[in-house]
């Protein structure tokens, strides 16, 4: 039960999010539907049946009972009724504030403001993200080689190794660099084109200079077998977990799983990528007394165990950019995540993605990561949680702007093609062609939804 109520905690958070940036996009329809002197018959904050309705001038204004996202009704669906029943070959005696009755350069310019509008959303999530001063991971840049977790890293020998370096030795500069933690030494060493490093450690209290050479990689860059071990210190605990009734505390220093001795966070991803035990006993350190807490745990869809607890790691504040700074930046993260959603749509249709479910994800699932990535941050703190809810929502609103431009009539780029063509060719479209691409659209958007509703259920079913 607990379960259940967390997954719908997700599924909710998830959901909210998702329809505020349906309903905006269906805001900038609504707003530019007044510009160009188009009457909007219904807004509405959610569908299905109507809960409330107020009407103002012409246009109805309804809170509907499915409360995610919302849709813009324009005028004109008596025009097409009329046209096709007469089989006429022009729409003739459109009413006013009819969407046929406006210059088709207004109805693009009317269609294309909902994946405007997503795209101006994007820019500014992004720009909020970019200008707000946010805590980042900071951990310290104590390593072990790669080879003392084989099990982990597939590797028996490293340069590391073969170089001298030893557990626990913690890096202070790289190349004469001076290093203040694991990530940015992470960040100069991509930066590094050359062959060998040269590592100034710190080694119980003495200072030591090594060279590590580097091992190829098949993309012409370098590794050098290190990785990063941080205290099993814990952080976080899952709220409602068998470890959180189980009484493990934020504090607490893990120095066994099952009479396993843990030194470092690889020590207790070794022991269970070796074990798979049935009940877990954790022995640990609390206000300088040793406890054993003892719980059966829960597992992943695939039989492994889920851990529903961190492992601390320091941070440090990242100053926010000024508002132009940010901005720019912004608009350069948004184009980033439009061209690469473009790249991964054509990746699938070459057939170049292996797993089209780890690339796609539908409705459902796409609500539930959103929940509970969130949940994740909120569990660390407010800001890391309104942070990964915004980035989320920035990539929500960046796939339905590319989403609503694809060429299907029942899309906004369809009809923004008919409004081009019609520009193009100074002729309009016929009632009896408009209903049939109106109809063709709607079966598009049948098949990719069940489609996408397939991949949700393909994934969570794993078949």
């Amino acid at each position: 039960m607990e379960q259940v109520i967390s997954i719908l905690l997700k599924y909710a958070v998830g959901v909210m999010g998702v329809g505020f940036v349906v309903l905006l996009h269906e805001l900038g329809h609504f707003i530019a539907a007044h510009m160009f002197k188009i009457e909007v018959e219904i807004f509405s904050v959610g569908f299905g049946p109507k809960m409330f309705a107020k009407k103002i001038g012409y246009t109805e204004y309804r809170i509907s009972w499915f409360l995610f996202g919302g849709y813009c009704r324009m005028k004109g669906s008596d025009d097409l009724t009329r046209a096709l029943d007469s089989n006429s070959k022009a729409f003739i005696h459109v009413e006013n504030g009819s969407l046929f009755s406006v210059k088709p350069i207004y109805k693009l310019l009317t269609y294309g403001a909902g994946p405007l509008t997503n795209f101006l959303i994007t820019i500014f999530l992004c720009t909020a993200l970019l200008a707000t001063n946010h805590q980042t991971l900071s951990s310290p840049s104590i390593v072990s080689p790669v080879d003392n977790y084989p099990t982990l890293f597939n590797a028996t020998t490293s340069s590391a190794t073969e170089s001298g370096i030893q557990i626990n030795d913690k890096i202070i500069k790289l190349n004469n660099i001076e290093i203040k933690d694991w990530q940015e030494f992470v960040f100069f060493l991509n930066e590094n084109s050359e062959s060998s490093i040269s590592l100034l450690i710190e080694r119980e209290n003495k200072e030591l200079n090594i060279n590590v050479e580097g091992t190829l990689k098949k993309n012409g860059s370098y590794k050098f077998g290190l990785t990063n071990i941080i205290e099993p210190n814990i952080s976080t605990v899952r709220f409602l977990s068998p470890e959180n009734k189980a009484g493990l505390k934020k504090g607490d220093l893990i120095l066994k799983v099952n009479d396993y001795k843990i030194n470092n966070n690889l020590d207790i991803l070794t022991y269970f990528n070796k074990e798979n035990p049935k009940t877990i006993d954790l022995t640990i350190l609390r206000d300088e007394k040793t406890k054993t807490i003892s719980y059966t745990p829960s597992y992943n869809r695939d039989g492994s165990i889920k851990h529903n607890f961190s492992l601390y790691s320091p941070t440090k504040t990242i100053d926010g950019l000024n508002f132009t700074s940010a901005l720019e930046s912004g608009y350069s993260m948004a184009t980033t995540l439009f061209s690469n959603t473009i790249t991964s749509l054509i990746n699938i249709v070459r057939g170049q993605d292996d797993d089209v479910r780890q690339v796609l994800t539908g409705p459902v699932r796409a609500s539930l990561m959103i929940g509970n990535i969130t949940i994740l941050g909120l569990e660390n703190s407010l800001a890391s949680g309104f942070r990964a809810f915004c980035y989320l929502l920035a990539v929500v609103s960046i796939s339905l702007t590319i989403a609503n431009l694809l060429p299907l009539p029942a899309f906004d780029g369809g009809q923004m093609v008919i409004a081009f063509f019609e520009i193009i060719t100074r002729t309009r479209i016929s009632p009896k062609h408009y209903w049939i691409c109106q109809l063709i659209g709607m079966v598009s958007v049948l098949i990719i939804f069940s489609f996408m509703y397939f991949i949700d259920i393909r994934y969570f079913f794993n078949f």
